[in-house]
């Protein structure tokens, strides 16, 4: 029973060891996640600033300026479109790590569980061997205790 709760063990620092793998993934993929959303963010900048610049050119009428400012406009606007492609992919996969993690750590709570549960019956095991041999060491006494005073107690009787 020893041998196979070392083994569980063993496999607990393994499932451990996985779910720290998937742990670490999904932190990576949660950052990929945040990294896309904080693009997106810098381009939303970058539009409201393009066309804060529009409006001002349009003003003191620069129209080179306008169109510059347009043109920067429709760029920041693709680029905002690619990025949230590119974050919805992301979330995707975050996802996809999200429920590999909650797995692994399931799959690592049942074998802690495990050996949990075969710990406390190799304890109980030994406890009851332990006591099986204190209960042969006094009854052996006893008889041994019996067997020594049964000759002065059949003396005794014939005496009386």
């Amino acid at each position: 029973m020893r041998s196979r709760l070392e083994g569980l063990k063993r496999l607990v620092s393994l499932y451990g060891g996985i779910e720290e793998m998937y742990s670490t993934e999904l932190q990576r993929q949660t950052a990929a996640v945040r990294e896309a959303e904080q693009a997106i963010a810098e381009q939303q900048g970058a539009l409201r600033r393009s066309a804060s610049r529009g409006r001002n050119d349009l003003n003191a009428g620069d129209r080179v300026g306008w169109k510059s400012s347009q043109v920067q406009r429709e760029i920041a606007e693709w680029k905002q479109e690619r990025l949230q492609q590119v974050r919805v992919e992301r979330e995707r996969s975050n996802e996809e790590a999200r429920r590999r993690y909650l797995a692994s750590r399931l799959r690592s709570e049942q074998v802690k569980h495990l050996v949990d549960h075969a710990a406390a019956k190799v304890a109980i095991d030994a406890g009851r061997r332990t006591q099986a041999g204190l209960d042969d060491r006094f009854l052996s006494r006893k008889r041994w205790t019996d067997a020594r005073d049964e000759p002065e107690v059949a003396a005794e009787m014939k005496a009386s």
